[in-house]
């Protein structure tokens, strides 16, 4: 069983794994493009061999100018991509570094909210130590718990009525007559009729039964009406019983100073959560130096573009097919040579785009399985699950499913869903669910901060989903 500070690690360690073959495939890109630029130089100087032996005069001194020229400038857009690179590189190691620093922060920050949650922890059971030998506490858990059943069996009577009164009062309602009488008001006071109407309503009341028949449809409909009344009055004695029972362990938990280190705990997860915020700014902004080096590295940058679009051009101009044709029609063995050597030239260049294709793709791949992770682990701080109460069960299947992401194999979803599945919470010293922590209401006196989510504590005594409650109630 691994504690959630464990498990935190674990997801750290998975992380620079990542970051690691991020920066090996980085760095591996990079030799690559630079090889493409270093075949595309040497395809220059070929075609400048060719060219200083080509016997015309004017082809050669046009072609040897060009490409002199787009050699100049070829080397100026290589020089300042080198400075361009330098100077990234130079604001990611300081973003790692302030990452890192934060990291360290956040460690040291986590202490302090664990051990003045562990603080509060003790000062909670001892507390409820003490109010349970409290004569008075007995009385008031007592009354309210009382109370609180005859609630409940107010309202559940509420609902059996009203469920009742649809049940049996389908077939007066199904009855045509009976309704139309009904809601006339006819054998009320409120009846109102002429003559006539009065003679005709008659005989439709003998018809179909209705002086029979109104009193008990009255009485069914005026049942639930009546216990919904009662079950109201009856609540609000329970929440009165309940709220005095609650003051006296608010009055308690006061007094043992449990308030005020309630406070600390807070204060404490509040500047955690501020330290995290931080982190996930320098990792967006790491994240975003990646993508730039990216570029970088596979040669998608302004100043590679620009440095091989020079030499394309140049190489597309009209004396450089003459240069070849010619250089393949004559028999001189250094022709031959440097056309032999152009050919391969050609061949690696296929080789090594493919190869840059290749681990481009991989680069691809890992910076996204490193964002992805990335999202794992503010997920995990998001929840908590680092808290000193927070522990994982199958360490085992946790380690297979993080290699299996790392390969690959398994996605980011996989990994959170088997970290959420293995998530529990171990019993602290305190009970959330002693005294007025047991009615199902938002606890107001016995809380843990660090181990709830959204101001409710998860897990009662272990558990998540655990803890007693009443049948309905409070």
């Amino acid at each position: 069983m691994w504690s959630g500070q464990q498990t935190l690690t674990s997801i750290d360690q998975g992380l620079r794994k990542v970051r690691q073959q991020v920066s090996e495939l980085d760095t591996q890109v990079q030799i690559t493009s630079r090889k493409l630029v270093h075949l595309r130089q040497e395809e220059a100087d070929g075609y400048r061999q060719l060219a200083e032996i080509r016997l015309d005069q004017l082809v050669s001194g046009e072609v040897i100018t060009g490409l002199d020229a787009a050699d100049r400038r070829v080397q100026s857009l290589l020089a300042e991509r080198e400075q361009a690179l330098q100077a990234l590189q130079s604001r990611i190691e300081v973003s790692q570094q302030a990452e890192d620093d934060l990291d360290v922060e956040r460690e040291a920050m986590h202490q302090q909210v664990d051990q003045a949650a562990e603080r509060l922890d003790s000062m909670e059971a001892a507390t409820q130590q003490r109010l349970q030998e409290d004569p008075t506490h007995k009385q008031l858990l007592a009354a309210a718990h009382a109370a609180d059943e005859i609630a409940i069996q107010a309202e559940g009577k509420t609902t059996q009525a009203a469920a009742d009164r649809v049940e049996k009062g389908g077939p007066y309602e199904a009855d045509s007559l009976f309704m139309y009488l009904w809601k006339r008001h006819y054998g009320t006071s409120r009846y109102s009729a002429g003559p006539l109407v009065r003679f005709l309503d008659a005989k439709v009341a003998r018809l179909c039964g209705y002086h029979a028949a109104r009193p008990n449809y009255a009485m069914l409909l005026e049942i639930p009406a009546r216990l919904s009344e009662h079950a109201q009055w009856v609540r609000s004695d329970a929440d009165a019983a309940f709220a005095a029972l609650e003051a006296l362990e608010a009055a308690a938990a006061d007094d043992d100073g449990i308030s005020v280190q309630r406070a600390a705990v807070e204060q404490a997860e509040a500047a955690l959560r501020k330290v995290d915020q931080r982190i996930q700014q320098e990792e967006e902004t790491f994240n975003r130096l990646l993508q730039d080096q990216s570029r970088f590295a596979a040669a998608e940058d302004k100043y590679f573009n620009k440095a091989i679009s020079t030499l394309v051009a140049e190489f597309e101009r009209e004396g450089f097919s003459s240069l070849r044709q010619h250089a393949e029609t004559t028999i001189t063995p250094q022709d031959d040579r440097i056309i032999q050597r152009l050919a391969n030239i050609d061949s690696e260049k296929r080789q090594h785009q493919d190869a840059l294709d290749h681990h481009k793709q991989m680069h691809e791949r890992h910076l996204g399985r490193m964002q992805e992770l990335q999202g794992v682990r503010r997920n995990f701080k998001r929840e908590r699950f680092d808290d000193m109460h927070s522990q994982f069960d199958n360490t085992g299947l946790l380690s297979v499913i993080m290699k299996e992401f790392l390969r690959g194999v398994a996605s980011s979803d996989d990994l959170w869903g088997t970290i959420l599945r293995n998530q529990r919470y171990r019993q602290t010293r305190s009970n959330p669910d002693f005294g007025s922590g047991g009615f199902g209401r938002s606890r107001k006196v016995w809380r843990i901060p660090s181990s709830r989510r959204g101001g409710t504590f998860r897990g009662g005594m272990g558990r998540r989903g655990g803890g007693f409650r009443t049948r309905g109630g409070f």
